[in-house]
């Protein structure tokens, strides 16, 4: 049976491309959303059966730190080990600095930094119990370049960032691994929202002169929760078509 996974932020965009390579890769995945859903777990049931991986729907609101803890629990409980963790889940925002309250900032910030955080320490211990693991933050190319209107989700990614370098530094003599994953210019609904104009300059800025696929970010994220990458930690992987380059 092959490795356990969780992924959070699993229903849709990044997140579920996520899951669909892990079980192509025959792991065993536990796939997070906050509302249950049956087109969702019809999608992974699907996917189950095309795999042959066990694929499941773990539901709880990532801000629900009680939610939170009995969701690594039980996935501990079933599997025996959490093996891989991808923090995908995630909210965004648009302001202007002078417009953005303070109370936005903070409630974004529990979502894209202080859950995934509280999540993964969580997690790290049941891993540690076991001298094996692999983490995977999803944060964004806005965490490393600045951006006007990007105040509040920069600077949570940015801070994402951080700590997991300080992670792979802490948890390393334990065997867990803590990697960043940074998409760019990435078809998705966060894209799609977003004027026309700037997707073409975007587009035009791009040395590949496309936008990625959410599969693409998928790829990378297998590629260093795989034993390929077993000596790598503490880094940071940007997938943006070259553009931060």
């Amino acid at each position: 049976m092959g490795k356990s996974v969780i992924v959070t932020g699993a229903n849709r965009g990044i997140g579920l491309s996520i899951v669909r390579e892990f079980a192509k890769d025959g792991m065993q995945v536990w796939a997070c959303a906050r509302k249950e859903s049956i087109e969702f777990e019809n999608e992974l049931s699907i996917l189950s059966k095309e795999t042959g991986s066990i694929v499941k729907p773990l539901y709880f609101d990532i801000t629900d730190r009680n939610g939170a803890k009995a969701a690594a629990a039980s996935v501990y409980r079933e599997a025996g080990s959490i093996d891989i963790l991808v923090n995908n889940a995630g909210v965004s925002d648009e302001s202007l600095f002078l417009m953005t309250s303070l109370d936005k900032m903070e409630s974004l910030f529990d979502v894209n930094f202080f859950s995934p955080l509280y999540f993964t320490q969580i997690a790290a211990k049941l891993m540690v119990r076991k001298k094996r693991g692999c983490i995977i933050h999803i944060a964004s190319v806005s965490g490393i370049q600045n951006e006007k209107g990007r105040i509040a989700y920069g600077s949570s990614k940015a801070a994402l960032i951080f700590a997991s370098k300080t992670m792979a530094m802490e948890l390393g003599s334990y065997g867990i691994r803590v990697n960043t994953v940074c998409p760019g210019f990435i078809d998705t609904d966060l894209w799609k929202e977003r004027p026309e104009e700037l997707r073409d300059r975007i587009a035009a800025e791009t040395p590949l002169q496309r936008q990625g696929t959410p599969e693409e970010v998928a790829k990378a994220v297998l590629f260093l929760a795989s034993d390929a990458a077993s000596y790598i930690t503490g880094s940071n992987l940007v997938v943006d078509g070259g553009r931060m380059t």
